[in-house]
């Protein structure tokens, strides 16, 4: 009976265990889930918050706040990335700590190596913000109906795709991309045209790095505070212009090697655009362009500085102004829940590509960047700067990020040692920017439209723009070399 008694009781100890232990550990989970989320939230607030303060009144113990959470950032969102980001920063990491042990650097430059990208991280996790206002009506659907009614063949249509996907990815950054597909891409299956509509959606995105204050390009500016972004504007406009032009034309020959496969497309009967919308929109994007510029212009702040200010002050008095409280609220929450959660892997990645650019800088091997650029290239700028595009083109290839390529570029090269001007070496950084992630299957864009169409990023990325930017490269080299020097 003790035997059965004790038997009874194991069971009936044991099984209730079996049962609810499986629901406390993923009760536990997501506990642990929800609050560590809200803790790396709340630091990168901080860590905002701490940015501004900062700049403004240089507390220096400050910054040893903003390297821990730089650092915890890192730690916490390491485990989640994949197995070739997590491979490259491991050497990124392993590589510029051997570097400062060797150099025998101090604690501070160790410190210093840790916040280099602080004001490109503030950037990038307040430019999300930005977008806010873009979806306080509904802005894009209008912008199809406008497609439907007035792009009545392919040509046409592809125009109004390049003119949306660039500007919009302009003022949102990477989700441009996601929603010109999104709203394009039916349009783009009635006309026959998908192939095509990639290579004008893919080409289109990154062209916005010509001139974007989004993009992680403007380090440039920072590091060479005599090449001004609104003077490198023009030129950028007249690049997008050819860079568009060039497109067209490889597009254009293949619509004429079959113009029976393209077929016009004709709107449900009744559809009309809201004009007033599209009117809206424009404004918008005019009005916050406008303030950007009114700051660089009226005041000696930094691009790093001005576009999170912007981010966050303009969608607020756009909501204001509209008397849009709900909108903005709900856009608020998704910023918190969603873009700070997924602004963590930027952060990890341009931490440690910081912190590899800043160790090559203090000791000295950075110089040895110098070499793979040989001395006869000194005298030809235009080969010159094709050997830079190339450099910023080919380790993305393999999966080393452009952004990680060209912070160490920017920081360790000096221009005058390769026969360039700041000018000219910026707008060929910035070129061989846009090559690298138009080209690269492991860039963030080119993922997601992999997720969205279902083929390969291979396909998506290298096997579909490969010609193309092979003649960008020889194309842009020639124009980089006449348009820098003319700049200053």
């Amino acid at each position: 009976m003790i035997k059965s008694s004790m038997g009874f009781n194991h069971c009936f100890l044991r099984d209730p265990i079996i049962l609810v232990y499986p629901g406390i550990a993923f009760f536990a989970r997501t506990c642990y889930h929800d609050v560590m989320k809200n803790v790396l939230n709340v630091m990168l607030i901080a860590f905002v918050l701490l940015g501004f303060f900062n700049y403004f009144f240089d507390v220096q113990p400050l910054l040893i706040v903003v390297a821990v959470i730089q650092v915890t950032v890192l730690l916490f969102t390491i485990p989640k990335l994949s197995k070739i980001t997590k491979l490259v920063m491991a050497m990124m990491f392993i590589f510029g700590a051997s570097l400062l042990i060797h150099t025998g650097a101090e604690p501070w430059e160790w410190l210093l190596a840790i916040i280099q990208n602080r004001n490109l991280l503030l950037l990038l996790i307040c430019a999300p913000m930005i977008s806010l206002p873009f979806y306080y009506q509904d802005y894009q659907g209008e912008l199809k109906t406008l497609t439907q009614v007035k792009m009545r063949n392919v040509m046409s249509f592809l125009l109004m795709v390049a003119i949306f996907t660039h500007f919009i990815s302009v003022l949102i950054s990477i989700g441009g991309i996601l929603i010109a597909y999104t709203m394009m891409k039916p349009l783009a299956t009635q006309y026959n045209a998908d192939r095509i509509f990639l290579k004008t959606l893919t080409r289109n995105h990154f062209s916005s790095g010509f001139w974007s204050p989004a993009w992680a390009t403007v380090i440039i500016f920072s590091t060479f505070p005599d090449v001004s972004w609104l003077r490198i504007i023009p030129v950028a406009l007249v690049f997008v212009v050819i860079f568009n032009a060039m497109n067209f034309f490889d597009i254009y020959r293949e619509v004429r090697r079959d113009p029976q496969k393209f077929q016009p497309a004709e709107p449900p009967a009744g559809t009309k655009a809201d004009k007033n919308k599209l009117y809206t929109m424009l404004i918008l994007a005019l009005a916050m362009v406008a303030a950007i510029v009114a700051l660089n212009v009226f005041t000696d702040w930094e691009l790093t500085l001005i576009v999170p200010i912007v981010s966050l002050l303009f969608p607020l008095a756009a909501a204001l102004i509209q008397k849009f409280p709900v909108p903005y609220i709900a856009g608020v929450k998704n910023y918190y829940n969603d873009s700070l959660v997924k602004v963590r892997e930027q952060v990890a990645l341009f931490t440690l590509a910081g912190f590899l650019a800043r160790a090559l800088d203090i000791s000295g091997a950075g110089l040895a960047m110098a070499n793979l650029l040989p001395a006869w290239l000194h005298g030809t700028p235009p080969a010159m700067i094709a050997a830079i595009i190339l450099i910023m083109t080919l380790p993305p290839l393999i999966g080393i990020h452009p952004n990680t390529v060209g912070i160490t570029m920017v920081i360790v090269l000096q221009p005058a040692a390769l026969g360039l001007t700041n000018y000219t070496f910026a707008l060929a950084m910035i070129m061989g920017w846009i090559m690298g992630l138009m080209l690269t299957p492991f860039s963030a864009a080119i993922m997601i439209v992999s997720s969205l169409n279902g083929k390969s990023t291979f396909e998506n990325s290298l096997f579909l723009n490969w010609k193309f930017g092979a003649i960008c490269i020889v194309v842009f080299s020639l124009l980089i070399s006449i348009a820098g020097p003319m700049l200053g």
